[in-house]
């Protein structure tokens, strides 16, 4: 593998050194502030994991009483989350599945819907 590599090299060398020689320097200064946006250095990684916002397990959630009431909810919690900056995939797995079980709640609620007009019509027969 060395043997191909090296032979690729003693072609391209030319290439990648000299005809594009500044492109090396914005790489590297593209590498340094894409390192510094995403990690903020040591520090940061260590003081964002107290601002962690937590959400509570989606099975320990009260039933909503309306669609309505249960999206503006989830929506808030997905707000105050994103705004601590501080979102983990477990943290959008959790916002999918609330999602999800809102959804599932919206459709059982028109279902109930659908039936209590079928059962008036059937009555009025």
């Amino acid at each position: 593998m060395a043997g191909a590599f090296a032979g690729w090299w003693a072609k391209m060398s030319p290439y990648y050194t000299k005809a594009y020689q500044e492109m090396w320097v914005g790489v590297g200064v593209m590498t340094f502030l894409y390192y510094k946006v995403s990690y903020g250095g040591k520090k940061a990684a260590v003081d964002s994991s107290a601002h962690a916002v937590k959400s509570a397990p989606s099975h320990t959630a009260k039933p909503a009483t309306s669609a309505a009431a249960a999206a503006a909810a989830a929506a808030t919690a997905t707000s105050l989350a994103v705004a601590a900056g501080d979102v983990t995939m477990s943290d959008i797995l959790q916002r999918q599945h609330k999602n999800l079980v809102l959804e599932e709640r919206k459709l059982y609620l028109e279902i109930e819907k659908l039936e209590l007009e079928k059962a008036k019509l059937k009555s009025m027969k």
